[in-house]
């Protein structure tokens, strides 16, 4: 009687729905979060680069609210829209090359969920004659 009732446990197909959506769920969630995390670097980089550019336009054009380097690292802080920088300026200023050179700097927290966490290096110079 007992090895009839095992033989019906294991043709028993009660749990396979749950252990299907188990398996697909994750590797969707896992999907979505790395979409996500993806967006949020893109958003990022795309704004420093902009605040940079603005910044360095801002200079070479001689607007009043861009007159020292001081000055021209704030107007960028504040034409940057992305991740909070943790109170620190990315932005750096310099009149040499081809002409009024903004860089920006920044390290991104990629965080991946059960994985880790991992420093991304983001970059960007502008420069305005």
């Amino acid at each position: 009687m007992t090895a009839m009732r095992e033989s019906r446990l294991f043709l028993s197909e009660g749990g396979s729905s749950t252990v299907e959506l188990a398996i697909i769920l994750s590797v969707f969630l896992s999907m979505l979060f790395g979409i996500v995390n993806t967006g949020i670097v893109l958003w990022t980089m795309a704004s420093l680069h902009y605040a940079a550019e603005t910044s360095a336009r801002c200079a070479a054009v001689g607007s009043t609210g861009c007159t020292d380097a001081s000055s021209i690292k704030s107007y960028a802080l504040d034409h940057y829209f992305g991740v909070s920088l943790g109170g620190t300026n990315p932005f750096s200023y310099s009149a040499t090359g081809c002409g009024h050179t903004v860089t920006a700097s920044y390290t991104y927290s990629l965080v991946i969920p059960m994985v880790g966490t991992y420093p991304l290096s983001l970059s960007t110079t502008a420069c305005s004659p």
